[in-house]
């Protein structure tokens, strides 16, 4: 959007249907479009699940690829096309939270859940990575359409190279090895989400580990889309960074969180501390620092300093996806993909509030505005560390299948 509106200004004869996104009110419903998509993206995802994941997770790809191919023409038609086909663009996302989910539970060996999670949660860095260069580069070079038809192969490779290795069960996979199997089954027993599709809805949404979880989740998401959505236009209108040095610091930034979020997870794996307390400790050393660089923004003016915060802050507060996702799992085990799609709910809930309190808190684009937006996303934090030390906890819970197992052996004996 950046890169269009640069282009506009370069050109004195705009065309009539580029004017939509010069109107406030419609740039907010682009911004919200993905949302949307994503909110659709949910609704056939349980009447699918009966495909398997890698037919669920191929066809959304299709998906995916053709409105990035097709949002070029879109956009050049005008705001109602260009909505749909950026709903198309989010609908995809939807099924994202519930693959890493499924993934975890079913092919991580538990031993290495925290790594697993880090290297499966990191298209949450390499896409924003991806997409930022290349579309630096392609804006200075070929024009912003470009960087469309470029994600789109990349997005077909990816989804080829997915269906060919990827298995539902790990036993049916044939590039693993049976040591590998095994290894990935050890310590699991024999529950999965095929063998108990039963949820038991009613006390799972009793549990206040996953209304936690989901608040954390909120507060993780809504603070890093400030950044994934405004950051380049802050960084550019706000501290007079150019086009392309925004495309590369948030891609860096994106690199940077990538190898923070691998050390981490190692560092959790090798942990020998209880797993709640490991969590807990995790999400305030974690968050307490991304709390204090967001009140940084507040206050400091420096152009520099500020460009250093966003880039450590992105680099940092990334890494709670990680602790997200692994408490989910040790609590809701086989029933780990309800509480992915919470998370899901919580990002559409994201990107539909976020650009109104945008909206509301930044009118004339100042730096004072937009320092209440970073202050409003400090006090979510703290909220999610204080509930996140308080309510947390990462035992299975008792409507899983593994503590119902325990206890029926134990009425036996």
């Amino acid at each position: 959007m950046l890169c269009v509106a640069d282009k506009k200004e370069e050109n004195k004869m705009t065309i009539v249907s580029d004017s939509f996104l010069l109107d406030e009110d419609l740039k907010q419903y682009t911004f919200q479009s993905v949302g949307f998509g994503l909110a659709l993206g949910l609704v056939p995802l349980h009447f699918l699940n009966f495909l398997g994941t890698r037919n669920v997770t191929t066809l959304y790809g299709i998906v995916g690829i053709i409105s990035a191919i097709f949002y070029p023409t879109s956009y050049k038609l005008g705001f109602y096309s260009s909505f749909i086909t950026r709903l198309f663009q989010g609908a995809p996302l939807g099924i994202l939270l519930w693959l890493i989910a499924k993934v975890a539970t079913e092919w991580t060996p538990k031993k290495e859940t925290a790594i697993a999670i880090a290297i499966l949660t990191s298209v949450y860095q390499l896409a924003p990575f991806v997409a930022q260069i290349s579309a630096a580069e392609m804006c200075q070079y070929f024009g912003w359409e470009y960087t469309y038809y470029f994600l789109a192969v990349l997005c077909a490779i990816s989804h080829i190279a997915f269906f060919y290795v990827y298995t539902d069960r790990v036993e049916n996979n044939k590039l693993a090895s049976a040591e590998e199997k095994a290894f990935i089954s050890e310590g699991k027993g024999k529950v999965s989400s095929e063998d108990s599709p039963d949820v038991p809805y009613s006390q799972l949404l009793l549990d206040p580990t996953v209304w936690t979880t989901w608040f954390a989740n909120l507060a993780f998401f809504s603070s890093l889309l400030v950044f994934l959505q405004y950051g380049p236009l802050y960084m550019n209108q706000i501290l007079g960074f150019s086009v392309r040095i925004t495309g590369y610091s948030g891609g860096m930034a994106h690199v940077f969180c990538l190898l923070a979020k691998v050390v981490f997870g190692k560092v959790m794996d090798g942990s020998e501390m209880e797993m709640t307390k490991r969590l807990k400790t995790a999400w305030t050393v974690i968050e307490i620092p991304s709390l204090t660089l967001l009140l940084a923004l507040v206050f400091v003016r420096d152009m520099y300093i500020q460009m250093v915060c966003i880039v450590t802050f992105i680099t940092i507060h990334g890494v709670a996806i990680v602790i997200i996702v692994k408490t989910q799992t040790y609590r809701s085990v086989e029933h780990n993909h309800v509480l992915a799609n919470g998370n899901t709910l919580c990002v559409v809930l994201c990107l539909f509030v976020q650009p109104l309190v945008v909206k509301f808190l930044v009118q004339s684009n100042t730096f004072d505005e937009w320092s209440h937006v970073f202050g409003l996303h400090a006090i979510l934090i703290l909220i999610s560390v204080i509930l996140f030390t308080c309510k947390v906890e990462a035992t299975p819970a008792k409507w899983t299948g593994i503590r119902k197992v325990a206890a029926k052996i134990e009425e036996e004996l």
